[in-house]
């Protein structure tokens, strides 16, 4: 458990991983499902949303109104869940380049590892199982937490230190889209971007960061980024 101060928050999809193609599969089956939409929803930028967000939008793209959606809300989240959790085993979800060998030192060097993520929390640990990544991860802020994205980095803070006794103040939100930086900043954390999703370098400058890197694989930098 980091010891030093540092508390880094990372987002998963876009990332930590790619690849992640059934958790799609899961939103198309569950509005079939409780809402008989089969219309394509491959179109909308899911980038940096909460899966209730994205549901949400989803539906309301369907014409649903408010009162219809909620009615079987929760239902259609918790087979979303079932459903990913069943086929998960099929998935070729793998790390980033780089990223291993960052959490690993990471870890040596005592950082605080938290996630930040706007998957539901047993998504979001299934994945990173099938990127061999979850053992680095042992809480934080889920889709399952809040559909609003800078709520949910509060909670991993609130978990962070509520329950594991982080005192620190140097807190770092490490995601792909401008809502990631856009919810630490809300958040009160610092910012990192990595252009290893659909936005690139240029488009995350465009934003609020306080640093922008290609990918993970720049350890030195980022290690220099937190100030280690």
């Amino acid at each position: 458990m980091g010891n030093n101060g540092i508390l880094a928050l990372f987002d998963i999809d876009g990332t930590l991983v790619r690849g992640a193609r059934c958790h799609y599969q899961a939103f198309v089956k569950a509005v079939d499902k409780f809402y008989g939409m089969k219309e394509d929803i491959s179109g909308i930028n899911y980038a940096g949303k909460t899966d209730p967000q994205i549901l949400k939008e989803v539906l309301e793209l369907g014409g649903f109104e408010e009162e219809i959606i909620e009615k079987n809300f929760q239902n259609c989240l918790t087979y979303m869940t079932k459903y990913y959790l069943t086929n998960v085993h099929q998935e070729n979800v793998i790390a980033l380049a780089g990223v291993k060998n960052l959490l690993d030192l990471l870890e040596k060097e005592k950082v605080f590892l938290g996630l930040s993520t706007g998957n539901l929390e047993p998504i979001a640990y299934a994945k990173l199982k099938r990127a061999g990544l979850n053992e680095y991860f042992s809480f934080g802020g889920f889709g399952s937490d809040h559909a609003e994205r800078p709520l949910l980095v509060k909670k991993a803070i609130e978990i962070a230190k509520v329950r594991y006794n982080y005192a620190g103040d140097r807190i770092y939100v490490i995601g792909d889209t401008p809502l990631d930086v856009e919810a630490g900043r809300k958040a009160g954390a610092r910012t990192i971007a990595v252009a290893t999703g659909r936005y690139s370098t240029s488009e995350l400058q465009k934003t609020k960061v306080d640093f922008i890197m290609d990918d993970l694989t720049d350890h030195e930098s980022f290690i220099k980024n937190i100030g280690l």
